[in-house]
């Protein structure tokens, strides 16, 4: 047995893959159809969620990951294509899969597990965290579905073999993990705060901060949202600081939205009586 075969060996018992006998909760079919917003910007993530591993169906893209979505799901094939040989395209497809199998770094899936562990019980301060673009899933509005679109000419898959890894192992144990990740093409929910309301929110905390905010919407495990407004402002000096807003449910947004606006028309209108100054709070979590 060659040293490259053992290797493989190796990969797909760390990921509990029979090849010969693919577990059911890859071979599903989905429907791929979705209707996007023309105006989105795709690069710039408003939602993140934990969202169920069981619910989350696997697409293949021939597309780049620079590609428009459009281009991406009109290339893509479900996972099960390329797991299962049949005929000649079969067979390429499922040779391709070999080959990012063969790519594929376990340290780097490992990594993935513990980072997963850590946002299970908290997401970071920050919200985003380090390379999370790279999960690229979506959500379809058509379907109601959850689904990751993989590009099978990017150089990392690490995340895409992790989702598999977790889905053999829900499919065995019926044990349900959660991924914490942004959901690519989703836009706010206006639960909280219209679209235009959240652009004066920007703008009046950029007045008193002279920074940009970014305005997030995080929902828990049990689909409860709130809204994390996450910036930089300066505190002394050169001393520059993150701070954080979270608002937890309408009658908290309707006060704050109130009161920033207050606030900012005192400021713009009258800056000859009133100049506010930003303090951040030291438990960092208002």
């Amino acid at each position: 047995m060659s040293d490259r075969t053992k290797d493989m060996e190796k990969k797909l018992e760390y990921l509990d893959l029979d090849l010969n006998n693919v577990p059911e909760i890859l071979l599903e079919n989905i429907n791929t159809e979705m209707k996007p917003a023309r105006n989105y910007e795709e690069k710039k993530y408003k939602v993140y969620k934990y969202v169920p591993v069981s619910k989350i169906r696997i697409l293949l893209t021939k597309a780049n990951r620079l590609n428009t979505i459009q281009e991406k799901a009109k290339m893509a094939s479900p996972l099960y294509t390329y797991l299962v040989p049949e005929g000649e395209e079969g067979i390429y497809k499922h040779t391709v899969f070999l080959k990012m199998l063969n790519d594929m770094k376990l340290e780097e899936i490992d990594e993935l597990e513990k980072e997963q562990k850590k946002l299970e019980k908290e997401i970071p301060f920050k919200v985003k965290y380090k390379e999370n673009y790279l999960w690229q899933i979506y959500y379809s509005e058509y379907t109601k579905t959850y689904y990751m679109l993989a590009t099978i000419e990017d150089l990392d898959y690490s995340c895409l073999f992790y989702l598999i890894k977790e889905q053999i192992k829900y499919q065995k144990t019926g044990k349900e993990r959660y991924i914490f990740a942004p959901i690519s093409y989703l836009d706010y929910s206006k639960r909280f705060f219209s679209k235009s309301q959240i652009s004066d929110i920007e703008k009046y905390l950029w007045q008193f901060t002279k920074e940009w905010p970014l305005v997030y919407e995080v929902y828990d495990k049990k689909e409860n949202m709130s809204v994390q407004i996450v910036g930089n402002t300066n505190v002394y000096e050169n001393v520059n600081s993150v701070y954080k807003i979270s608002i937890n449910n309408e009658e908290e947004s309707s006060k704050f939205y109130k009161l920033i606006k207050a606030l900012f028309i005192l400021e713009t209108e009258f800056p000859n009586k009133y100049n506010f100054e930003v303090r951040i709070a030291e438990n960092r979590r208002t």
